[in-house]
């Protein structure tokens, strides 16, 4: 197949796969561009990605792995040294897995069957066999870029249906998002029906449009797209003062419920758009959360008149149906007596009944103006909520809500220790980026624009850490930190500054104040967290601490990749009844597996059965020997694949 360059279009036309008209377009895209025949299928629309690649892999007797699993693909190190980059570029190959046991390594390549490629990798990666999925050239080189060369961008090019709707989405932001007499300029309402008044402009930008709502509305492109709405969501909300952040973090919950359900990435994608989205243009002085609309009246009269803005100011780019079910429904109660429809139970969207206990909790969790006056504690949020579940919220979504909640306090501790950051920067660009990837990554994050306000809050509540810009108003980072230095509840905090002013008289002027770094702008935020976690491990001899919990609220399986992906070591023991056992890792590896009489695999098989129990991890447990050599990722795959054999 190698031979002809086209072959591959020409085997889709044969078997009916495209049309001739589909066909001839790729064609001439490939001799325009020169791209691989692959990339002009795709980027004529001929065929889309995951067709093309279940065509191909049924093909070449292989399996595929999509654009997606790359991007989110966690390689580790030692696979990524098996292969060189030369060679990776050369061949347009990717590692992606080593399987220490059976000494297989596993590529990516866009040409699978390929015996010279094969006989390269043998050479170099020294390896007794060589297995090769299937995947799109583009990804390939992407993967490349990313984990090689450390473009953290390489892979969105590839998604230009994401971008393309969220610059449409920025377009219709800033046609409309003005103020509210221009919302209804754009709108004539007759009942209940809103019908948008086009003009020649609208009509001529439609169809440069259609592409990228069609790509929202069928779920390709919502990666991005939902990450792009997040920065931009984030700035937006940068000026709320109290509510800064807010909608990013109610989606975040809104996701994890939606993860948890199990729905479909297209379901979880429009969901979590309607969670970033459900603030904008509401414009109260009050904060419409449906527990604060279900109680008191101002805030039902106000929602009554706004609920719909979100909706308005974004109908014309036809988001999914769910994005607008969600948004217009979130006030509905479980009793029937919210608003707009009365609707009740299981009649209210799904999607609305999560955003009302995701936007619910938030609210009571990081703004002191809500009803209490006070930023609540997860458990004490969580119980004004279960107060009203039946009547405001949906029992059984409140219930999962408190599992869901509680796994992710777990993730948390175990990749951080549960560490609490404060960002004081006045540059709200770059703290919302950064609040964002330290968010990622485990940590909690609050954020300052001025010095005079983070003195504030490090002296108001506890800080595990702070990272700190020079350049602040009233004062800047240097008086700031001196004055931390004054207090004795304050003065061993552990302080980073990250900032643009990098003149030696600067740095010496930090590190002489105490400060465990000084970091200068641009820095990645690799590299921060490195230094962060280098100081917290030295501190405590470990950036985890002892974690449990119920296995309800995080499976062994997640359990298993958290700790594998962040590199962590120490015993985790699960107690299930009268079975006990243990599990030892050390770098992220498993290297032992205790249950009863049995070690090592086969107990830790046996342990990926348990579906209740308990859990303790500690941190401080070395582990004497290794007893295992397969990967993290062998041993789930290969207990899972047992575990469905058993169940046939």
């Amino acid at each position: 197949m190698e031979s002809v360059p086209t072959q591959i279009a020409d085997t889709l036309l044969a078997a009916g796969t495209i049309t001739k008209e589909k066909y001839q377009a790729a064609l001439n895209h490939f001799k325009k561009y020169g791209e691989a025949i692959e990339e002009s299928l795709i980027e004529t629309r001929a065929i889309d990605e995951e067709t093309l690649l279940k065509q191909l892999a049924k093909l070449y007797r292989t399996r595929y792995v999509s654009t997606e699993k790359l991007k989110r693909a966690e390689i580790p190190s030692d696979v990524l040294k098996m292969i060189p980059l030369k060679l990776a570029s050369q061949h347009n190959i990717f590692p992606i897995l080593f399987d220490k046991k059976m000494g297989e390594l596993f590529i990516v390549s866009a040409n699978p069957t390929n015996v010279v490629i094969r006989e390269d990798v043998l050479k170099h990666a020294s390896v007794p066999r060589v297995r090769s999925f299937m995947a799109r050239p583009a990804a390939i080189k992407a993967a490349i870029a990313k984990f090689y060369r450390g473009d953290i961008h390489a892979f969105s090019n590839l998604d230009k249906d994401g971008y393309a709707a969220y610059t449409n989405m920025m377009d219709v932001y800033e046609r409309q998002l003005l103020d509210e007499e221009s919302m209804v300029l754009s709108l004539a309402t007759v009942g209940n029906r809103s019908e948008r008044m086009i003009s020649e402009a609208d009509i001529e930008r439609g169809s440069a449009r259609s592409d990228a709502e069609s790509g929202i509305r069928s779920g390709t492109g919502l990666s991005t797209t939902i990450e792009m709405l997040r920065v931009m969501v984030s700035l937006l909300e940068s000026s709320r003062g109290e509510l800064a952040g807010h909608s990013v973090q109610t989606s975040h919950h809104a996701e994890l419920m939606c993860r948890r359900i199990g729905l479909s990435d297209r379901e979880i994608g429009a969901i979590t758009i309607a969670a970033l989205l459900h603030d904008l243009g509401k414009g109260s002085p009050y904060h419409l959360t449906p527990l604060n609309v279900a109680e008191w009246d101002g805030h039902r009269t106000a929602a009554l008149k706004r609920f719909e803005n979100p909706i308005r100011l974004f109908q014309s780019i036809d988001l999914p149906d769910e994005t607008m079910q969600t948004l217009k429904h979130m006030y509905e109660r479980a009793d029937g007596n919210g608003l707009p429809d009365g609707l009740k139970g299981k009649d209210i969207p799904l999607g609305a009944r999560i955003l009302a206990v995701a936007d619910t909790f938030t609210d009571l969790m990081s703004n002191p103006r809500n009803p209490y006056r006070r930023t609540l504690s997860n458990e004490e949020a969580l119980q004004v909520i279960g107060k009203v579940k039946n009547q405001v919220f949906d029992a059984n979504l409140v219930d999962l809500f408190c599992i869901v909640v509680a796994g992710d306090d777990i993730k948390r501790q175990l990749l951080t220790g549960a560490q609490t950051v404060l960002l004081v920067d006045a540059d709200a660009e770059q703290s919302t980026i950064m609040d964002l990837q330290l968010t990622s990554r485990g940590f909690q994050v609050r954020t300052a624009r001025t010095a005079d306000k983070a003195l504030k809050m490090l002296i108001g509540s506890p800080t595990s850490i702070v990272i700190s810009e020079v350049e602040l108003e009233p004062f800047d980072g240097f008086k700031l930190k001196e004055q931390l230095n004054a207090d004795k509840h304050t003065r061993g905090v552990p302080f980073f500054f990250f900032t643009s002013r990098a003149a030696s008289k600067d740095v010496e002027k930090g590190f002489g104040l105490g400060a465990q770094d000084y970091l200068v702008k641009p820095s990645t935020i690799d590299v921060i967290v490195a230094k962060i976690n280098k100081h917290l491990g030295e501190k405590s001899g470990d950036t985890s601490v002892g974690v449990s919990g119920s296995l309800k609220e995080m499976s062994l399986p997640d359990l298993v990749q958290i700790l594998s992906h962040g590199r962590k070591s120490g015993c985790l023991k699960l107690a299930k009844g009268e079975h006990r056992g243990e599990i030892h890792f050390l770098n992220g590896d498993i290297i032992n597996a205790l249950l009863g009489q049995l070690r090592g695999e086969e107990a830790f098989f046996e342990m990926l059965r348990f579906q209740e129990g308990t859990f303790t991890l500690n941190p401080n447990f070395k582990a004497e020997s290794r007893v295992i050599t397969m990967t993290a990722e062998m041993l789930l795959l290969e207990g899972m694949r047992r575990f469905d054999e058993d169940m046939r």
